[in-house]
């Protein structure tokens, strides 16, 4: 009897000792999502989950990151050597990452991806445009865009129609503000991000189509700006809620999609939030009024994904990355989170015509006044200077400093950076 056991045991660690030499090693990679959210967290679980089922041999693991503090959560990562593979990015944090060595080019994978000619042109010369070797550092996976949204129903039963001009702009937000009804014109998005997000403002109103002049001089304190921003900063608390002072994304587009603003600026991409919420017909877009120089200026932004140079899997994390950008995985998000793709076989879709808020962007990429500015996002400390910034628009809104002292100081850092960059990379 114990020599029978004795031999089945042998054949047991026999077998089990073949099947693990057979079976194939299952690589782990780690992929860190910039703006984990539950209105796009929920549909890049799904993507990845997909991916992992048609790749035994991958496992990508999800991290979610809150937007505002996902650059800084990735800063500490890299100082600290202790990088995902993987990650989604902001395109303003490209050249930092590129230039500190923190990211690795992709053009040996691109330059053998079967579809690459798929990826607009446009979308590409930008990224590499960010950084001065021009290799692509980041892989492209949705465009976005700024405009208006509004409560149509609203400004029906007022009797007006989106701003067509800046002066509109403003006598419209005072016409749709009732305090009593704890309904106001706009929302300022006053904490995280404000000053990105006046940034697009401001040239919109002015038409200014360059960030620097010929001279090499900064124009965000041009006197059209600083007009821009004493009207603007003169809403708040009156004809914006108070509350406005640390708003961030997530509370704009609450007091939006609550009943609260009939208007907010952001990017295409909350159009998931205000379906979802608002429903058919309680919100829509509408496009940035032509500037006072008589250009439509526009700001765009793309968001793809990077590879870490201390990944110990590239070619795996390549994988997934380039999956994330096929035309069924950009399909698939795009269409769900309401943006647009960066494919040109994608950008076909039925689906991108077939929304309002697509369609009417678009149309104005299309006419021949509009002009995106190319604001100096290869600057590597661009972001961090806008970030920067935020407390002391805060402190115009609030009365204690004017307009004109914030956009020099504004101005004053972006030249500075300006001329770092230009000592060291400038051919």
């Amino acid at each position: 009897m114990m020599k029978k056991l004795t031999i089945f045991s042998v054949l047991v660690f026999l077998f089990s000792t073949m099947v693990c030499i057979g079976a194939p090693r299952k690589v782990k990679i780690t992929f860190w999502d910039e703006n984990a959210g539950p209105n796009r967290t929920p549909y890049l679980q799904e993507l990845i989950k997909k991916f992992n089922q048609a790749n035994p041999g991958i496992e990508v693991e999800y991290v979610g990151l809150p937007w505002s503090s996902s650059k800084q959560k990735i800063d500490v990562a890299i100082a600290a050597n202790n990088t995902p593979d993987c990650s989604g990015v902001s395109t303003n944090w490209v050249s930092e990452f590129a230039l500190n060595g923190s990211i690795i080019p992709l053009d040996k994978y691109f330059n053998k991806l079967p579809d690459r000619h798929q990826f607009a042109p446009v979308h590409i010369n930008a990224l590499r445009d960010l950084v001065p070797d021009r290799k692509l550092y980041e892989l492209p996976n949705t465009f976005n865009a700024n405009l208006f949204w509004y409560r149509p129903d609203w400004f029906k039963a007022a009797g007006l129609k989106p701003p067509q001009t800046w002066d509109e702009f403003f006598t419209i937000i005072q016409k749709m503000t009732d305090p009593s009804k704890n309904r106001y014109g706009y929302s300022i998005r006053g904490g995280s991000g404000s000053t990105n997000n006046l940034e697009m403002l401001l040239y919109a109103y002015s038409g200014i189509t360059d960030y620097f002049d010929k001279n090499g001089k900064c124009t965000v304190n041009h006197p059209l700006h600083v007009e821009f921003l004493e009207k603007f900063a003169a809403l708040y608390g009156k004809y914006t809620p108070e509350s406005d002072i640390t708003s961030g994304y997530k509370e704009m587009v609450a007091n939006f999609d609550n009943g609260i603003a009939a208007m907010i600026m952001h990017n295409i991409g909350s159009f998931g939030e205000h379906d979802k919420t608002l429903g058919p017909g309680k919100y829509a877009a509408a496009a940035f009024p032509v500037g006072k120089n008589g250009k439509r200026t526009a700001i765009t932004a793309l968001k793809g994904y990077v590879i870490y140079k201390g990944s110990k899997h590239p070619k795996e994390a390549w994988q997934f990355i380039s999956y994330m950008c096929s035309f069924d995985s950009q399909n698939y998000w795009n269409k769900t989170i309401g943006q647009l793709p960066t494919r040109l076989d994608v950008m076909q879709e039925p689906w991108v015509s077939g929304k309002q808020h697509l369609k009417l962007m678009g149309e104005i990429f299309a006419e021949k006044t509009s002009v995106a500015l190319k604001n100096p996002q290869y600057l590597p400390d661009y972001s961090a200077i806008l970030t920067r910034m935020d407390p002391l628009f805060q402190e115009v809104l609030l009365g204690r400093r004017t307009a004109e002292s914030y956009l020099n100081e504004w101005a004053k850092a972006i030249e500075k950076s300006k001329a770092e960059y230009d000592k060291y990379f400038k051919k």
